[in-house]
């Protein structure tokens, strides 16, 4: 395991421009990261790079500046929403194709999906269960094209959806539904602030999991919400977690998905939270 964060490579300033991380990869670079979780949930904005037509030269310009700085990528994030509400977003249906061939442009081996969730039928875990089938069997097809896998991510009945029940926040129904594709590039990222919401023994989901387990999210909570906090801010029990990690003998990257700890801090003091963030990763790594 080696020790990852992600980037997003897609700002929204105030003047409406849309510019890759560039900075951002620099500087994750400078702070002694060298492998990234390169995202692209913000890629389906009106201006995003990903809808102009030389989408593909962007990707591999960022591969190319990625390469210089000595920066690899080994997992990724598509875009979200909740495709089990017909009509929601289809917009976002091409951007997602083209996330999974951009992650794969950038080296990435694994793509994270999340799962979606029927909210309005009385039979939630069938008809979400259908509709994830039905949505990624055809991605799973272009990954497979691309030499890319799909993880499935843990979901939680988060507040901002009102606490409502959702598909595959239990472990039982997303070990089901990553089995159900029968392929080997399809697997699972376990996150860990959305599982401090539902279990607070995630050692034995993760013995559940077992080598099915592809990408992990690190991040911590007081497990109300999402919160996206460094390691040892929230109540996550992280000794366990680190030993089951070894015991299933999981070998992808240890990834932050902490992209809020410096959301209000001032630019001069920004570093010194990564730094820490940077050290409390490496303590648990050593766990393993």
């Amino acid at each position: 395991m080696r020790l990852s964060t992600t980037v997003n490579l897609f700002i929204l300033p105030a003047d409406g421009t849309m510019k890759p991380y560039y900075e951002d990869i620099k500087n994750y670079q400078e702070l002694g990261f060298s492998v990234l979780d390169c995202i692209f949930c913000g890629a389906a904005a009106a201006n995003s790079p990903l809808r102009a037509p030389d989408w593909m030269d962007w990707c591999k310009r960022i591969a190319e500046e990625s390469e210089r700085l000595g920066i690899s990528y080994t997992q990724s994030h598509m875009p979200f929403y909740n495709f089990a509400v017909p009509g929601l977003d289809p917009d976002k249906d091409e951007i997602t194709r083209r996330s999974i061939i951009g992650a794969s442009i950038l080296g990435a081996k694994w793509i994270v999906g999340h799962p979606a969730t029927a909210y309005d039928r009385y039979d939630l875990v069938k008809a979400s269960k259908r509709a994830c089938m039905e949505y990624y069997q055809p991605l799973v097809e272009l990954a497979e094209k691309h030499g890319i896998g799909i993880a499935l991510e843990n979901m939680a009945d988060f507040p901002h959806q009102g606490y409502k029940r959702s598909y595959c926040a239990w472990v039982e129904e997303l070990c089901d539904l990553a089995d159900s594709f029968h392929s080997d590039r399809v697997g699972i990222c376990w996150d860990f602030g959305h599982a401090n919401m539902v279990y607070k023994d995630q050692a034995s989901c993760l013995r559940e999991i077992g080598t099915r387990l592809k990408a992990v999210h690190v991040h911590d909570n007081m497990g109300d919400e999402d919160s996206h906090l460094a390691p040892f801010f929230g109540n996550i029990d992280w000794v366990p977690i680190m030993k089951a990690l070894g015991e299933i003998g999981y070998g992808g990257e240890f990834s932050f998905e902490i992209r809020r700890i410096d959301l209000k801090l001032p630019k001069e003091v920004k570093n010194a939270q990564w730094k820490y963030a940077k050290t409390a990763g490496e303590y648990l790594l050593s766990l393993v």
